[in-house]
């Protein structure tokens, strides 16, 4: 019997720490285990074996159980775990927890004892029939002896008779034992599929920017083909691909597109799908077969295998960010890592990028491909229509909520999407129209309308946001991107966002006000305004400057070499208020 064994686990809790276990087994990092923590069985993931505990070990618990029926968590995916952790201001727990919840955990050892229940089951069958195959042929030598010796014609022809039925039977008995063992082992041939992908290479550009071995950044809109294209190269190499889409719904045409070049090659994942469907997919990864991947931003914790490409469409979207609970990490930035991990290609497309991913691109830590240099990336024939609110009441030429031009522009249209701004649905009358609210229509694939109206885009500024110019430009431009004709009423027709020709004039002002992408944003909300103001003081005593915000305080640290170092100061002095005033902070980094 081995002697103990001390490990360190990750548990799915918000620990500083973590915890140190025992056993008497050979265990290794990535397995998961049953412990118990705080009076409650939990499942663990091995992040360290062989270790030297640092407390009295007679304090320390036994592990519980080895979760022998669940597959263990590969150390690309700790690292990023890991990444998340340390990035985010939040624990590896917590990483863990959202990427293997307790539902999909429990479906997973469900799943495991239902496949060892049918494994247990069909081995007895196949051991039952070789039994019977065995008797059989027993039965077989014992008429082939009597057939040997001299018998009368009539005896003859009956042991003949009998010898057939027995090797039927035999034969019969051996095709069923065959069909057993072929459903114990079997191994699907992908090849056909895979001889059947295009053969076509990415265009020589986008190759070569792919080749520099760092993140691509991809203006177009119209991105499909080159996606298309650069996963089959991946394909052919043997390697697989991980595409992100901002919404699901949205990526309608790009689903179509890569069914109909790799079918069922191409995997789809998103948070609504039930908790069996993803762990389908995680099955199907894990087994080896190739895959093309779709997802949303819960995508990047699927267990990835033999990762060759990573694709980020819309990169720009704030809907890659979680900012609900923790750990509020954006899937974009998170998504480059897991390149990193993984060693392997990365492509950031957007028809009006980020102004986090252009700054990237300046600095020259990505490669930039612009597929149109000299405008704006719009629909190709596309008709943009600004209408001025004010002038056209001067001219009356507004009928309630409506400019009499996007009356006629409408009554011309076969499909009309009218986006609203601050009218309320019973301002509008009955359009012969589609009715959304802007963030309806962000979550929504308007390619299919040939008239996009919004009808007030003042709705898109916000004064306290100070992302709210980016976001409104980044909103037009993809519609422009993928609207035949758009029209937008407004009452500031002056406003930067309707005369900038790209996002990279929005930078100059970020950095005169030491805002983001320049300065690293940390955001801190808490229950009520004296804790705001408790906080305010604690961080002003550890050296930050903190500004007030809507629900607690922002800290703004400089993206230079002590960045990392003023992060841990900051993790700690926030753990630090947590234990003394015994208050619950959320943090969120990069908050959008």
């Amino acid at each position: 019997m081995l002697s103990k064994r001390y490990i360190k686990l990750i548990l799915p809790l918000r620990l500083e720490w973590e915890p140190c276990y025992w056993l008497d087994r050979d265990v290794q990092a990535g397995q998961r285990v049953v412990v118990r923590f705080a009076g409650r069985r939990t499942v663990g993931v091995v992040s360290e074996v062989n270790v030297s505990p640092d407390i009295d070990e007679s304090r320390i618990q036994p592990v519980l159980d080895v979760e022998s029926g669940l597959d263990p968590i590969s150390p690309e995916e700790i690292s990023l775990w890991r990444f998340i952790a340390d990035y985010y201001l939040c624990t590896v727990g917590e990483v863990y927890k959202a990427a293997y919840p307790g539902l999909k955990t429990a479906a997973e050892e469900s799943s495991a004892r239902s496949q060892q229940r049918k494994e247990a089951l069909e081995e007895r069958t196949v051991e039952v029939w070789k039994q019977r195959i065995s008797r059989l042929e027993a039965r077989l030598q014992a008429k082939d002896a009597d057939l040997a010796k001299k018998h009368g014609e009539a005896v003859r022809s009956r042991l003949e008779s009998q010898r057939r039925e027995i090797a039927a039977e035999l034969q019969a008995a051996r095709d069923r034992l065959a069909s057993f063992s072929h459903r114990l082992d079997i191994s699907e041939d992908w090849s056909v599929l895979l001889a059947g992908i295009p053969e076509e290479a990415p265009e020589p550009v986008l190759q070569q920017a792919i080749a520099a071995g760092k993140p691509v950044l991809l203006k177009s809109s119209d991105r499909i083909h080159n996606y298309v294209l650069a996963s089959a190269e991946q394909l052919r190499k043997g390697k697989n691909v991980c595409i992100l889409v901002n919404e699901i719904a949205l990526a309608g045409s790009l689903c179509e597109a890569l069914k109909a070049s790799f079918g069922e090659l191409v995997l789809v994942h998103h948070s609504q799908m039930t908790r069996a469907a993803q762990r389908r997919i995680n099955d199907a990864i894990r087994s080896g077969r190739p895959y093309v991947l779709v997802g949303t931003r819960s995508a990047i914790f699927v267990p990835h295998r033999d990762l060759g490409l990573i694709i980020v469409d819309n990169e720009e979207s704030p809907f890659y960010k979680q900012s609900d609970t923790a750990p509020r990490y954006n899937a974009r930035d998170c998504a480059v890592q897991l390149a990193r991990i993984h060693g392997c290609s990365i492509i950031l497309g957007s028809a009006s990028p980020s102004l986090e991913s252009i700054l990237n691109a300046r600095s020259g830590r990505y490669c930039m491909v612009d597929r149109n240099p000299d405008g704006r990336e719009m629909h190709p024939g596309c008709k943009f229509t600004l209408i001025d609110i004010p002038a056209e009441r001067k001219k009356n030429g507004m009928d309630g909520v409506y400019s009499r031009k996007l009356l006629e522009a409408m009554r011309w249209s076969k499909r009309t999407a009218l986006i609203r701004g601050f009218e309320k649905p019973e301002e509008l009358g009955e359009p012969q129209a589609d009715v959304f609210t802007i963030p309806q229509a962000a979550r929504t694939d308007l390619s299919a309308y040939d008239l996009v109206a919004i009808l007030n885009a003042d709705a898109l500024f916000d004064p306290a946001d100070f992302r709210s110019d980016e976001h409104a430009f980044q909103y037009l431009e993809r519609l422009k991107s993928i609207c035949p004709k758009l029209m937008v009423q407004t009452r500031q027709s002056g406003h930067q966002v309707f005369s900038i020709g790209s996002a990279e004039a929005l930078l100059e002002e970020r950095r005169n006000f030491n805002m983001p992408p320049y300065f690293r944003l940390i955001e801190f909300r808490v229950r009520d305004q004296r804790t705001a103001e408790a906080l305010g003081r604690n961080l002003e005593k550890a050296g930050f400057s903190p500004m007030p915000a809507a629900e607690g305080v922002r800290v703004a640290l400089p993206r230079d070499k002590q960045l990392q170092e003023s992060k841990r100061k900051l993790r700690k002095t926030i753990e630090a208020f947590r234990s003394t005033f015994k208050a619950d902070v959320v943090t969120d980094v990069d908050p959008v």
